[in-house]
C-alpha cells in the first residue's frame, strides 16, 4: 500500500506543474555561438572574378528578448540579435559577413517544476552586410525561425539554454546556440 501511495505522490508532484499558470511578462538577454555557412556571389575586382565562394564559420552572438506568457502553454516572444561576423579569404582578399535581425515567435511551453521546456517558431527580419575589397553588399528579408530549449527557474529569475535555426535561402546554415538570463518568471 505504501508503494502505491508513493507512486501517487510522485505522479501528483510531476503532473501538478503542468497545470500551473505562470502567465506574465518576462525579459532577458543571452550570449552564445552562431554557426554560419553561406555562398557569396557577384563580387568582381580587376582580373579577379569569382562567381561564388563560401563563408563558413562560427562567431560570438548575442540577443535581447522579451515575451508574454498568455497561458501555461502558450506565449509570444520578440527580440533583437547579432549573429556576429564571419571572415573568409579568397585570393588574398578578405571578405566579412555580418548578420543582425529582429524576431517574433509563438512559444509553446511545458512546465515541469523548476524546469521549463519550450519550442518556438516565427518570423526573423534580418539584414546581412558583406564586405570585400572596397565593395559592400547588403541583403535582407523576412524568413522562418524555429528553435527549442529549456529554462531552469531560480525564483523570479532563470537560466535558459536554447538552439535556434534561421531558414534563409541565402544561407546553407544559420543557427545560434545561446545561454541566457531571464527575469520575470
Amino acid at each position: 500500500m505504501k508503494f502505491l501511495q508513493m507512486i501517487f505522490l510522485v505522479m501528483t508532484i510531476a503532473i501538478v506543474p503542468l497545470f500551473a499558470d505562470p502567465s506574465g511578462i518576462y525579459y532577458g538577454g543571452g550570449v552564445g555561438q552562431s554557426f554560419i555557412e553561406t555562398q557569396v556571389t557577384d563580387f568582381t575586382e580587376g582580373d579577379f572574378i569569382k562567381d561564388d565562394f563560401k563563408l563558413d564559420g562560427n562567431d560570438f552572438a548575442y540577443k535581447v528578448f522579451a515575451g508574454v506568457r498568455m497561458s501555461s502553454a502558450l506565449g509570444i516572444e520578440g527580440g533583437f540579435r547579432s549573429l556576429g561576423s564571419v571572415k573568409s579569404k579568397v585570393s588574398d582578399v578578405t571578405f566579412l559577413s555580418k548578420t543582425t535581425g529582429y524576431d517574433l515567435s509563438a512559444v509553446g511551453n511545458i512546465y515541469l517544476g523548476i524546469l521549463d521546456v519550450f519550442a518556438k517558431g516565427g518570423a526573423f527580419w534580418w539584414d546581412e552586410e558583406v564586405e570585400g575589397w572596397s565593395e559592400k553588399s547588403t541583403n535582407g528579408g523576412t524568413n522562418f525561425i524555429w528553435g527549442f530549449g529549456a529554462t531552469v527557474r531560480l525564483g523570479q529569475m532563470g537560466i535558459r539554454a536554447e538552439w535556434e535555426r534561421f531558414e534563409l535561402a541565402e544561407y546553407d546554415q544559420l543557427a545560434m546556440m545561446s545561454l541566457s538570463v531571464v527575469f520575470g518568471l
